[in-house]
């Protein structure tokens, strides 16, 4: 399998190039998808670690640290090349196939404008609301590259490693930072705020993907780096003390078990059954502990008695949604617009040093309804439910091992996404948007890809 052979190092020979049925897809497209990738899953936007501060400059406008009076950031003026080179690539290269998600994330593009225009003609704040939309609009630009971008097994599996490589990068700072920079109390700021809660979104979606690459027999060489990855990968993920961190996680990890049981049933009680039981040990055994090894088991017991810290949190999540259940049902088709904020009939804390604290809200996945209605939100629910579903018919079907693995992956990250956005604030994070735009534009090309694998030539003796 030509993908296979790319992430196992192989070499590929005796295949027919007249047999490839799609084109070799835009060089000059992959290249910025491979940056745009690799940016934002290796730096923060916000961090108190000098390391890795550049990056900050990637999500901030050029007005902010130049003279150039202008909002735009460098990571949209990627995204913005990448798709106008994308377009121009799809208008002149070789016809391509119908592909799914297309229509989908058209519908989710006009929700968006739909919710900007709701807040403007609301008079709202159109400046916050430009703020508020803005990240979201990174979905559909990625899409719009990683069609244009991807064609071939090999930039499939090109894409797995630099995605994995990046995230192994950002794994081994944060580890330095935990073991060096917070014990020596070098970072300034609260605690909460030394790893940006994002990323743990990528390092549980990267950790799946080893896993994964396991049971599909991707092996060698992603699979020996992986298991020394892995390691580091969820020694950040615990450093981090995220509770959503854990919980995504847990999620991938329950997905991938499901999968294998359904695929793979002697895999299944090999080794998927031996861990639960390991994992019930576990969570007994640390149930009390505390410090890194003993996060997975206090994520799982502060659904049920958490502590001060826990708690303040939980209650302001649980306020924060009642008033915005509230603001929903004044408006639930129209909802409120971009720009607007929720009622508060249930007083929070005062958050007032974060300019949004009145509109956005945690619970990310219930904002979409108060900023685009009811259509809006089903529309939403609609691409994410097709994502899934295609992302699962691409890892029981599709022929070549790695593109099902990359299928997987691709449902796992967007199942990680929707938990995190549900007791988080993920989609209105660049970060997570230009990686969610990326896996939606990789399940929309996989069984075009999956088609595209040249055929062994038979020799004829």
């Amino acid at each position: 399998m030509v993908a296979q052979d790319v992430l196992l190092g192989r070499l590929r020979i005796g295949f027919r190039s007249a047999e490839i049925t799609l084109a070799e897809g835009g060089a000059v497209p992959r290249a910025v998808l491979t940056v745009l990738l690799v940016l934002v899953l290796l730096f923060e936007s916000s961090t108190p670690d000098p390391l890795v501060a550049i990056g900050t400059y990637l999500y901030r406008g050029l007005g902010s640290w130049t003279s150039i009076p202008v909002l735009v950031t460098p990571l949209e003026i990627l995204l913005i090349v990448g798709v106008v080179l994308s377009l121009m690539f799809s208008a002149l290269g070789a016809p391509t196939p119908a592909r799914p998600l297309r229509w989908p994330m058209v519908a989710f593009g006009a929700a968006l404008a739909f919710g900007f225009l709701r807040g403007l003609l609301a008079e709202g704040d159109m400046y916050i609301g430009l703020w508020e939309v803005r990240y979201l609009l990174y979905v559909p630009a990625s899409f719009v590259i990683v069609r244009a971008a991807i064609r071939r097994p090999e930039h499939v599996a090109w894409l797995l490693w630099s995605g994995l490589l990046a995230v192994s990068a950002f794994a081994v700072e944060g580890a330095y930072r935990a073991i060096v920079l917070i014990r020596e109390g070098a970072l300034e700021g609260a605690p909460e705020f030394y790893y940006e809660h994002e990323g743990v979104i990528f390092l549980a979606s990267f950790i799946a993907l080893v896993a994964c690459s396991l049971y599909f027999r991707v092996q060698t060489r992603l699979r020996t780096f992986g298991l020394l990855a892995g390691p580091v990968l969820a020694f950040t993920l615990l450093a981090s003390n995220r509770r959503a961190g854990i919980i995504v996680l847990l999620v991938a990890l329950l997905a991938v078990a499901l999968i294998v049981f359904t695929m793979r049933r002697k895999a299944f009680f090999a080794s998927v059954v031996p861990v639960m039981i390991l994992g019930v040990f576990y969570v007994g055994l640390f149930w009390n502990a505390s410090g890194v090894m003993g996060q997975p088991a206090r994520a799982i017991r502060s659904l049920y008695e958490p502590d001060p810290r826990d708690a303040s949190s939980n209650l302001y999540r649980l306020l924060e949604t009642y008033n915005i259940d509230f603001t929903i049902h004044q408006d639930p088709v129209l909802g409120v617009g971009f720009g607007r904020e929720f009622i508060m009939v249930a007083t929070l804390a005062d958050l007032s040093w974060w300019p949004f604290w009145r509109f956005e809200t945690h619970n990310n996945v219930l904002w979409m309804w108060l900023k685009t209605g009811a259509v809006g939100y089903a529309i939403f629910w609609f691409l994410m439910g097709s994502a899934i579903s295609r992302a699962a018919y691409a890892a029981r079907r599709l022929v070549d091992p790695a593109l099902r693995t990359a299928g997987l992956f691709c449902l796992l990250s967007v199942v990680g996404v929707i938990v995190f956005a549900w007791v988080d604030l993920g989609l209105v994070s660049g970060r997570v948007t230009v990686f969610l735009g990326t896996v939606l534009g990789l399940v929309s090309v996989l069984p075009a890809v999956d088609g595209a694998r040249p055929k062994r030539v038979e020799v004829r003796r």
